[in-house]
C-alpha cells in the first residue's frame, strides 16, 4: 500500500499483526509524532481487555472491549474508556425488511413488528446503557438534521397483535399467524443479541422466526445479494450528512448486488423525488426541511425499524495523548497522535 499519510506500510505477519512506521517525508510539520503503529490481531474481545489491563496494547477502537467490562476497566488507573471520536460515525441498529415478501409488504404488519419491539430494552439489556433510542432513520446526536416530530411506535404487544389480526393474520389455535426467516448480522455481537431478541418478541405476538445465522460472506450475499431473507438485524451507519448516508437505506433503484443500501427492495415515489431533491439543493434550510419531510415519510411507511443508535467506546491508555479529538478520530490519520514523556 501506498499513500500521503504519516505512516507507511512496513510489515505483516498472518495472524499477529500489521506494522506501519514514519513516513519520514510527510507534509505535515513536526508530525507523525509516532515511530510506528502495531495493530494487533487478537482472538476476541475479551482477549483485546487482557491485553489492555496486561499493558500488551495500548488502545482498543470499535467498542473492542465487551461493553460487560467498561465498569471494571473504568477502575483502572492506567486506562481510560473515550467515547469521543465517533460523532461522525453513528452506528443504527436496523430490523431490515425484505419487501417482496407479500406478509411483509403489509404495513399493518410492519407497523406491528415495530410495536412488538421494547426499545428501552434492547437500549438497557443489548447496550447496557451504552445507546439511544431511535425514532428514525436520522439519529439525534445529528441535531441539523434530525426531526423529532416523526410517527412514533411505543412497545404494545395487544396493539402489535390487533394490528396482525386487521392485516388479515389471526392467530392459530397452537400455531403461528405466520413464520420469517430472520437473519442477525454476524458483525457485532449487539446485532446478534438483538436477532435472539426480536426472535422472542415476535413468538410475543404470534409470528414465528426462525434465525438463520450465516459468517460476514454469506450474510452479505444472502440479504444484498440474493435477498434470501424475511427480517435481518443490520447497522448501518450515518455519516454526519443523509446525502451520504441513510437515504440508499430506502432508495429504489440501486443495483442489487450493492451491500449496505436498499436490500429490502423497497420503492416509494414520493420518498425517492425528495432524496433527488435534497442532493443537488444548496440552500442549507430548504434541504434541513427536505429531510425533514423524508423522516416523516420513512417513519410513517417503514421501509426499515429503526430500534436503537449507538456510538462506539475506545478504551486507551492514559499514556496516549490526543485521542478523540476529532469526529472521525477512530479512522482518521493519528498524525498528532503521540505517547506521553
Amino acid at each position: 500500500p501506498v499513500g500521503t499519510g504519516p505512516f507507511v506500510f512496513a510489515e505483516h505477519k498472518a495472524g499477529e499483526y500489521y506494522r506501519l512506521t514514519r513516513n519520514e517525508n510527510y507534509w505535515g510539520e513536526g508530525e507523525p509524532k509516532l515511530d510506528e503503529v502495531i495493530f494487533r490481531v487478537l482472538p476476541d474481545r475479551a482477549g483485546a481487555a487482557a491485553a489492555l489491563e496486561a499493558g500488551e496494547i495500548q488502545l482498543a477502537a470499535f467498542s473492542q472491549v465487551p461493553l460487560s467490562d467498561l465498569d471494571r476497566i473504568s477502575a483502572n488507573s492506567e486506562l481510560e474508556v473515550v467515547t469521543k471520536g465517533y460523532e461522525a460515525l453513528t452506528y443504527q441498529l436496523i430490523v431490515e425488511i425484505n419487501h417482496r415478501n407479500e406478509i411483509l409488504a403489509n404495513l399493518k404488519v410492519r407497523q406491528a413488528i415495530a410495536h412488538a419491539i421494547d426499545k428501552k430494552f434492547v437500549v438497557d439489556t443489548v447496550f447496557l446503557g451504552y445507546a439511544a433510542e431511535a425514532t428514525g432513520p436520522v439519529p439525534k446526536n445529528a441535531p441539523e438534521f434530525y426531526e423529532p416530530d416523526v410517527e412514533k411506535y411505543p412497545f404494545d404487544v395487544e396493539k402489535a397483535k390487533s394490528l396482525l389480526d386487521e392485516a388479515g393474520y389471526p392467530e392459530k389455535d397452537g400455531g403461528s399467524r405466520f413464520s420469517l426467516r430472520l437473519l442477525p448480522a454476524p458483525f457485532f455481537s449487539e446485532t446478534r443479541a438483538m436477532g435472539d431478541y426480536l426472535k422472542q418478541a415476535l413468538a410475543a405476538i404470534g409470528v414465528e422466526a426462525e434465525l438463520v445465522s450465516n459468517d460476514a460472506p454469506g450474510h452479505l450475499n444472502a440479504v444484498y445479494k440474493d435477498h434470501n431473507f424475511d427480517l435481518s438485524i443490520g447497522a448501518a451507519v450515518f455519516r454526519g450528512d443523509p446525502a451520504i448516508s441513510t437515504t440508499n437505506l430506502v432508495q429504489s433503484g440501486i443495483p442489487d448486488g450493492t451491500f449496505f443500501s436498499n436490500q429490502g427492495g423497497y420503492a416509494n415515489p414520493e420518498i425517492d423525488k425528495i432524496i433527488e431533491e435534497a442532493l443537488v439543493t444548496i440552500d442549507t434550510q430548504k434541504r434541513i426541511g427536505l429531510y425533514d419531510e423524508f423522516q416523516k415519510l420513512v417513519a410513517a411507511d417503514l421501509p426499515l425499524i429503526n430500534v436503537a443508535d449507538w456510538g462506539f467506546t475506545s478504551v486507551v491508555s492514559v499514556n496516549v495523548l490526543n485521542v478523540g479529538n476529532n469526529p472521525r478520530w477512530v479512522v482518521s490519520n493519528w498524525a498528532d497522535t503521540e505517547i506521553a514523556a
